[in-house]
């Protein structure tokens, strides 16, 4: 059976809509990684500046920029990286030049585990392992949130909505 479109073309019924946001889907939640999780290639890039700057001979002084530019380079795609909470999926998108990304539907979450390490602690910062039965996405990780607990009970929480809507029921 065909229908159409608003311009009058057929369209075949059997073909499903692209996967993405649905009219009642909305976003719950967004944040992006911290710079935590690159702390020690910022650290390295400064103190290596440093010395070629400071101790280098003069050719080399323009060499000093190289380490500051692998270091811009990896805080700018930890700055185009982008996690988000909606009503029916986890989502993680990232990339400077190519866009990439990964969902998990909520009705599939089997499992959270945080984890927080000294150094993120200490930057407030946490991690959550989000475990799942999608089969090309079994394991997505939100490194380096703010607020890492509350985040995964906010996930568990829509994850039992979403299987409640569903119907489905976890079978161990």
């Amino acid at each position: 059976m065909n229908d159409t479109t608003d311009d009058g073309a057929a369209v075949d019924a059997r073909i499903k809509p692209a996967p993405g946001p649905t009219d009642n889907e909305q976003i719950l939640w967004s944040a992006i990684p911290g710079h935590v999780t690159n702390l020690h290639i910022y650290v390295v890039a400064v103190i290596t500046a440093a010395v070629l700057g400071i101790y280098g001979p003069w050719p080399w002084v323009g060499l000093a920029l190289i380490p500051l530019a692998v270091a811009g380079v990896y805080a700018a795609a930890l700055q185009a990286t982008r996690y988000e909470l909606t009503s029916q999926r986890l989502r993680k998108k990232w990339g400077l030049l190519t866009r990439r990304g990964e969902e998990v539907e909520l009705y599939r979450v089997e499992d959270t585990n945080p984890t927080a390490p000294l150094l993120y602690r200490l930057a407030g910062r946490g991690n959550v392992e989000v475990l799942s039965t999608d089969r090309t996405n079994d394991d997505l990780m939100l490194k380096a949130i703010k607020n890492h607990e509350r985040v995964r009970n906010r996930i568990r929480e829509h994850v039992e909505t979403m299987r409640r809507a569903k119907g489905t029921r976890v079978v161990e």
